[in-house]
């Protein structure tokens, strides 16, 4: 049986998405990835915010989402801060006692007030009102509160949430990955995803550990942990990611005909080989 994968859609604009859909589908991939901060309409909202340009946006990804849904295939919905990754911490529920406090401790000798949640994550919840099935949000960087509201938010309108943390510039190691596990479990996340960038085989043999680590937790109560997915960037996670969905992970991201969103994805008939080879050996 094809593992499951989700195909990540970038470096294009709404209109390619429906194409991408269709190529997803040929491939057998049950999820595609809609990156809005890699889509052309979307990416633009996050320094014009004009609310014309976003209407038109959603409209179209209204379409988008029943074309889907006729297809049977799974959206979700991804917009990331683009500083996001370069400085990860340590666990959500550590960094909130230090952080928090340290914030408004600096925004009150600015003079700042303190601001909602991101307009990006906004945007994530005007379209789980359209009925996306899936939001992908940071564990790692937004605020506590935040987390909780769009959680209970994205359940009362039927979408699922991922918890997500990454580390662009090394490696996380098994007893954070296993504290951020905890904490997702805490938020109420329905998917919990862990990347780092993998730079030797001693990074990728670890993500493998991780995906046998996390999956002893979580069949030790498999009501109160939600499914993972975990894996690693960069040339030399390419066979982790592939090791990964064999040692259990959800799915895997692959690319689409627009190009990777992230380093290391392959197209799915790459992937699907060299699952298939890894079984096999």
């Amino acid at each position: 049986m094809k593992p499951r994968i989700c195909l990540s859609i970038g470096n294009t604009g709404l209109n390619g998405v429906y194409e991408a859909i269709d190529y997803a589908k040929s491939k057998s991939a049950e999820l595609v990835e809609l990156r809005f901060d890699m889509i052309t309409e979307t990416a633009m909202l996050k320094n014009q915010n004009i609310d014309s340009d976003k209407s038109s946006a959603l409209t179209e990804i209204k379409k988008i989402i029943s074309y889907a849904k006729d297809k049977k295939i799974k959206i979700i919905g991804t917009n990331r801060d683009p500083s996001y990754g370069f400085n990860r911490c340590v666990s959500f529920l550590e960094r909130q006692v230090v952080s928090e406090s340290e914030t408004s401790e600096k925004n009150l000798k600015c003079g700042v007030k303190e601001t909602s949640e991101p307009e990006r994550i906004k945007f994530l919840r005007s379209v789980m009102e359209l009925g996306i099935d899936i939001c992908d949000i940071e564990l790692d960087t937004l605020k506590k509160a935040d987390i909780k509201n769009l959680i209970g938010f994205a359940h009362s309108k039927n979408s699922q949430v991922i918890l997500s943390v990454h580390d662009f510039n090394g490696r996380i190691d098994m007893l954070d990955t296993v504290k951020y596990y905890i904490d997702s479990s805490y938020f109420g996340a329905d998917y919990f995803k862990i990347t780092d960038t993998a730079v030797s085989e001693e990074d990728a043999a670890l993500i493998v550990e991780k995906n046998i680590k996390i999956g002893s937790i979580k069949m030790s109560a498999e009501e109160v942990f939600p499914k993972f997915i975990i894996f690693g960037m960069g040339e030399k996670g390419k066979i982790a990611r592939a090791l990964s969905v064999i040692n259990g992970s959800y799915f895997a991201y692959c690319s689409s005909p627009y190009g990777i969103t992230a380093a290391g994805q392959t197209l799915p008939e790459d992937f699907y080989k060299t699952v298939s080879l890894l079984e096999a050996s």
